[in-house]
């Protein structure tokens, strides 16, 4: 559960200030594959945290056929040149602090005492989202495409802004795909 809204955060995160300002996505390619020979893909199966989010699956799964049938790619399961896979993971991160407090009462009158108090500091904590999209020869089983963008996420979003963060988180991952040479 923790993964999954980290991750659906990430994508919100990234909808509010337009995902090029928000993120850096990491891309690499195998120099030697032909890309202009992949036109058809399927998916491979979710494993890991990403078989743990029916959902976010979909959402994801979903916003890269629109985009990628936009690049001219097609969905095929029986003979694709491609498969896809995916990887999501989550954490938390810890640093600085927040609540750090001191105060001081002075007296007035000639009953008064002086007062000192403090206050606690409390650990920043930030939930960070990675997604990781490869692209697999589907003859060969060689990688021939990673793109992978991590980023705070927040857990609270409604559906819509997962949706739209999804969607330029995508969008933003397949700038660079396919590589030009």
């Amino acid at each position: 559960m923790l993964f999954k809204n980290i991750i659906l955060i990430l994508l919100l995160n990234i909808a509010t200030v337009g995902y090029a300002a928000q993120f850096d996505v990491v891309s690499d390619y195998d120099t030697a594959a032909n890309f202009d020979s992949l036109n058809s893909y399927d998916w491979m199966p979710a494993t890991g945290n990403a078989a743990g989010d029916e959902l976010l699956v979909k959402r994801i799964r979903n916003t890269m056929d629109v985009q990628l049938q936009a690049k001219g790619k097609k969905i095929e399961s029986e003979n694709p040149d491609f498969l896809i896979g995916m990887e999501l993971s989550g954490k938390t991160i810890s640093g600085g602090s927040v609540g750090v407090g001191m105060s001081i009462g002075i007296p007035v009158g000639r009953a008064g005492r002086i007062s000192i108090g403090g206050g606690k500091s409390k650990p920043r904590e930030k939930k960070e989202g990675t997604l990781v999209l490869d692209f697999v020869d589907a003859k060969t089983k060689s990688l021939v495409w990673r793109a992978t963008v991590t980023e705070a996420v927040n857990p609270s979003a409604s559906a819509e802004e997962k949706q739209k963060m999804i969607d330029e988180v995508i969008a933003a991952m397949l700038v660079n795909f396919p590589p030009k040479k």
